[in-house]
């Protein structure tokens, strides 16, 4: 699956075979055949899998479990979920292969249970900032949550468009403009 990871982001879905997964795995066309049937099963199977190992929700609750306070955690949360600084290219095809998740029914449905996992995985950090004081309870979690995701989705791709800065800082400033409002600042003791 790190080789079908891997062609995503330096062919695109279009442009990848599954010979091109098959050199890179170093197993051969025929067995990625056999067990996917075809380059949509395959990149289907890659989904699941993604989707069964929990690999952007494992990450952001480990980023969130070291920050200094659940509102900071959040924040980190977000910005390791979104991985590293692609290159143009790689976020080109890596945005090929979420217009090939709308576009098609079954990956949608995929793509609607990740995005349900990370806003669920978020609205916990919110309720954690809100039972040990770090944000007002007055807050509208859910919409917090449903905000913050989409900052997460929104300002990578104005990034990619603008490339000031590095990505991480851009996530971090766009988070704390719509937490900050929220934050109650704890008097030292």
């Amino acid at each position: 699956m790190a080789a079908v990871a891997a062609a995503v982001g330096s062919a695109g879905p279009a442009r990848l075979t599954l010979a091109d997964v098959a050199r890179a795995a170093g197993v051969s066309t025929g067995a990625l055949v056999q067990r996917y049937g075809s380059k949509r099963g395959l990149l289907l199977g890659f989904v699941r899998w993604e989707l069964s190992r929990d690999s952007s929700v494992r990450p952001m609750r480990a980023a969130f479990e070291s920050a200094p306070d659940p509102v900071e955690g959040l924040i980190r949360a977000v910005v390791r979920s979104v991985g590293h600084e692609a290159e143009p290219a790689e976020f080109a095809n890596n945005l090929a292969f979420l217009h090939l998740e709308l576009a098609d029914e079954e990956f949608r449905a995929l793509l609607g249970e990740h995005i349900r996992g990370v806003r669920a995985e978020l609205h916990g950090y919110l309720e954690a900032a809100v039972a040990s004081g770090h944000l007002a309870g007055t807050a509208d979690l859910g919409a917090l949550a449903a905000a913050a995701d989409s900052i997460r989705n929104g300002t990578q791709l104005a990034w990619a468009m603008d490339r000031s800065g590095p990505l991480a800082e851009a996530l971090r400033r766009d988070l704390r403009t719509l937490l900050d409002p929220y934050r109650v600042i704890k008097e030292e003791q």
